[in-house]
């Protein structure tokens, strides 16, 4: 029987009801722009405006004491979240694949001392700032600059950008259901256009959301999935 395009969502979506539970606050960072091989892109896929433009940094201190120094970088850490409050969008975030927000009471968020020099620390995190489907990738770009250039650093602490701007986006998993409707809208496509004697057959809807950087500020959402088309 062939399938229709409601019982194909409902279905895909019931066998990825777990799954797409435990990705329900993920923040995936995706740094660095590719040129991408659209001939390894499935026939469907989902074009997105990032939720977020991201600058990872890096706090650097070089005063003698191991205490001063871990007190000046938490200080401007402070200085620069109570900064971010009064600024709309942005954030302090911190993860390399996944972000969170920045919790100074948080075990996982660690000053490092530098290997190659002992009275020297560190710390990388990410500054973010919001980006509405509107707005202007540039413009947000130059406000985060903005905001990174105002930073109230304390004592020996110094502020170093890592890499270019990547960009995020919360939850990838919740357009799931778009890109299978668009997959299903695309095989109702097929069977009018070969006749009403064929029908589609697809195969790794059940596979996670993936995701490519082709803009500054956009994202391309897809499901590796495969078509066959029977005809009769």
């Amino acid at each position: 029987m062939k399938p229709t395009k409601n019982l194909l969502i409902a279905a895909s979506l019931l066998s990825l009801t777990s799954l797409a539970s435990a990705q329900e606050a993920e923040e995936i960072v995706v740094t660095g722009l590719r040129a991408n091989d659209y001939n390894e892109l499935p026939a469907v896929t989902f074009s997105k405006k990032a939720d977020f433009l991201v600058q990872q940094v890096e706090l650097i201190n070089d005063s003698r004491s191991p205490d001063l120094r871990r007190s000046e970088i938490f200080q401007t850490i402070k200085n620069l979240i109570a900064a971010s409050k009064k600024i709309r969008g942005i954030e302090l975030s911190y993860g390399e694949g996944f972000l969170t927000p920045v919790n100074l009471d948080d075990e996982s968020l660690k000053i490092l001392d530098d290997k190659k020099s002992s009275d020297t620390s560190r710390i990388k995190f990410s500054i973010k700032i919001a980006i509405a489907e509107k707005e202007s990738a540039k413009s947000k770009i130059d406000e985060l600059k903005k905001f990174l250039k105002n930073a109230n650093l304390v004592g020996r602490t110094e502020i170093e950008n890592r890499g270019d701007i990547g960009l995020s986006i919360v939850r990838p998993e919740q357009y799931r259901a778009e890109i299978l409707s668009l997959i299903a809208k695309e095989n109702t496509k097929l069977k009018e256009s070969l006749g009403s004697g064929c029908y589609t057959e697809n195969e790794g809807l059940s596979g996670r959301v993936a995701w490519d950087r082709t803009a500054v500020d956009e994202l391309v959402l897809y499901i590796r999935y495969s078509t066959k088309v029977v005809c009769k």
